[in-house]
């Protein structure tokens, strides 16, 4: 594993916003990337942008494949610790969820991959 990546394992039930929470507090990550995961997600909810210009919200109790994962972690004065999630997922169906993780719970084993971006080494243009 590369330096200042971290595997979260998240077992059967565990909410998926409190365990990147908890990692970035875990590894002081103040800035980093959530740049993949394994594995398939329940009881969650997803917001995306709606085909006539509005929100959709979606919300599933049953589990469905993580087919990718992005995101980002960051740590503001004002706010204090800000996760965002974004994420493809399916069902059976292979009809394709996209949008923002709202909230969210491991089905099964869920892995994500976090890496933790050092702010100094960082070259801002």
């Amino acid at each position: 594993m590369a330096e200042n990546t971290f595997v979260l394992k998240l077992s059967d039930g565990s909410d998926v916003m409190s365990g990147l929470e908890k990692i970035a507090k875990e590894k002081e990550i103040n800035y980093g990337f959530i740049v993949g995961g394994c594995g398939k997600i329940k009881d969650f909810e997803i917001v995306s942008h709606s085909r006539n210009a509005g929100v959709d919200t979606f919300e599933s109790k049953t589990e469905y494949e993580l087919d990718a994962i992005s995101g980002k972690i960051e740590m503001n004065r004002k706010n204090g610790l800000n996760v965002t999630v974004r994420v493809t997922i399916s069902s059976t169906g292979f009809t394709a969820k996209v949008g923002q993780l709202v909230k969210g719970k491991a089905s099964g084993a869920l892995e994500l991959e976090v890496k933790k971006v050092d702010l100094k080494k960082m070259i801002i243009a």
